[in-house]
């Protein structure tokens, strides 16, 4: 007792008319002209964006390979800077104190390090000065 349903038969398609065939042909040209469109918005934008890396890593490469290394001018000045001052703190220096009474106190003294300086310059503030100017000579 074997009871299975039974097998609807199948219906055979329907032949489509040739305004169906038409419609059917100018969508699939639609569809590969949206496809074509899509593939050269990507293949510009592609191009693009090689094009801009291309020129800002060659423009980086040029830089670096004529020595322009901003990274080697800034510890050049940073050198530069470090030298200029412990130069300067060597060299002689003059410092003017304004007391309270509007007396002038002009006196030079002759160092080698800026410690010096300040030292006397902390000493003389200590007695009342209301200004001290530093310059060097």
């Amino acid at each position: 007792m074997n009871h299975q349903p039974p097998i609807p038969p199948v219906e055979p398609t329907p032949t489509p008319s040739a305004k169906q065939l038409e419609a059917r042909a100018l969508a699939r040209r639609h569809r590969d002209r949206m496809r074509l469109r899509t593939r050269r918005i990507r293949r510009t934008v592609i191009a693009g964006a090689t094009s801009v890396f291309i020129a800002a890593f060659s423009g980086i490469y040029v830089q670096l390979a004529t020595g322009h290394d901003p990274a080697l001018v800034a510890a050049a000045s940073r050198r530069t800077t470090l030298t200029a001052s412990t130069t300067s703190s060597s060299t002689p220096t003059s410092t003017t104190t304004t007391t309270n009474s509007g007396e002038d106190d002009t006196s030079t003294e002759t160092g080698t390090s800026s410690e010096e300086s300040s030292t006397a310059a902390s000493s003389e503030s200590s007695t009342g000065a209301t200004a001290v100017t530093t310059s060097q000579s």
